[in-house]
């Protein structure tokens, strides 16, 4: 099972004004697009602003895609890891929240970020996106629970999993 996780959907929640403009997501975004030596290499830049609760604004990448992404529980930046995980289950997730790190200080440091916007210290959202390979069953979370928390540097008891099975496994630590 663990040999073959390659999708980590990580997100960082954000505090913000109610309707926010993500408009300068798009400045941001297509300037990332436009550089071709990122290790995501971008291909994509898609508006889906327009739709409540939906997945905003994104750069979509042959190895992730990255995101300012509206859907519940709320607004926060999204880092969708796509390829390129290894190692054991903690290696991988610890990988996922690397550069979910990264993508989440580039875009806080650069001049059109939203200076209303900031960080739920703490508040993160960890999905697994692979429904076949990791059900949202008791002993998938057994086995991936303890990764999360050595990742995130939480206890275990700490992370709150929805337990509808026909979700897919996933993880909100606050």
């Amino acid at each position: 099972m663990q040999s073959n996780l390659q999708r980590i959907d990580v997100k960082l929640l954000l505090d913000c004004p109610p309707d926010p403009d993500l408009d300068q997501f798009l400045v941001i975004f297509d300037r990332w697009r436009k550089a071709d030596d990122h290790p995501a290499d971008w291909v994509d830049l898609a508006d889906y602003a327009h739709m409540p609760g939906g997945p905003g604004i994104l750069i979509a990448g042959k190895r992730d895609t990255f995101s300012v992404n509206l859907n519940p529980p709320g607004l926060g930046l999204l880092t969708s890891v796509r390829s390129g995980l290894e190692g054991s289950l903690e290696d991988r997730f610890h990988e996922a929240l690397r550069r979910a790190r990264e993508f989440n200080a580039a875009v806080m440091a650069e001049p059109e970020f939203p200076a209303e916007f900031s960080v739920r210290e703490g508040a993160w959202e960890i999905y697994v996106n692979d429904r076949l390979g990791f059900p949202n069953t008791d002993p998938t979370d057994r086995l991936v629970r303890p990764a999360v928390a050595a990742a995130l540097g939480v206890a275990p008891g700490s992370l709150t999993r929805d337990p509808d099975s026909r979700n897919r496994l996933g993880y909100s630590a606050r």
